[in-house]
């Protein structure tokens, strides 16, 4: 068999999103997370497509194509956020290398255009993009909040 045709054969899937249009992601680009995320327990498989914006992505459902989630790296747009993954987390996750992972933030966008765009310091979503494993968890540092305003035209790092 020809190169040309065992790479027609690699397997693909569609995943369909409202928001996104069909996506053509390789099954293993799949990210699991075991235990849903806070809120939506049902749902344990998606897909991190990059945002058009340096630090944001979506998350993108595969079982349900209306939710998708607008995600950002805390770290470009908070230049003192820190996580520390204890034990338990680490393992669930699979984690070999720390580079193994990768802490993104759920945003809620504002309900008008007088209102920041708002993101969840304190239930960090972490990948493990080599196992493609993920997990919300819960940070309870009291001067983290649940809706922290972001501006995302401008991250720290930018």
């Amino acid at each position: 068999m020809s190169l040309n045709a065992a790479l027609a054969f690699e397997p693909s899937m569609t995943v369909h999103s409202d928001l996104l249009g069909p996506l053509t992601v390789a099954p293993e680009d799949v990210v699991r997370f075991p235990s849903g995320l806070f809120g939506f327990p049902e749902c344990r498989e998606f897909v991190l497509v990059p945002g058009s914006r340096e630090g944001t992505y979506w998350l993108q459902s595969v079982e349900h194509g209306t939710l998708a989630f607008l995600l950002v790296d805390p770290f470009l747009f908070f230049d003192d956020y820190a996580v520390d993954l204890g034990a338990a987390d680490r393992a669930e996750l699979e984690v070999e290398e720390a580079s193994d992972v990768m802490v993104l933030t759920i945003v809620t966008l504002p309900r008008t255009r007088r209102e920041p765009p708002t993101t969840n310091l304190q239930g960090p979503l972490a990948l493990n993009l080599r196992s493609r494993k993920g997990k919300q968890v819960a940070i309870s540092e009291r001067d983290l909040g649940l809706r922290v305003p972001v501006d995302l035209s401008k991250p720290v790092g930018g």
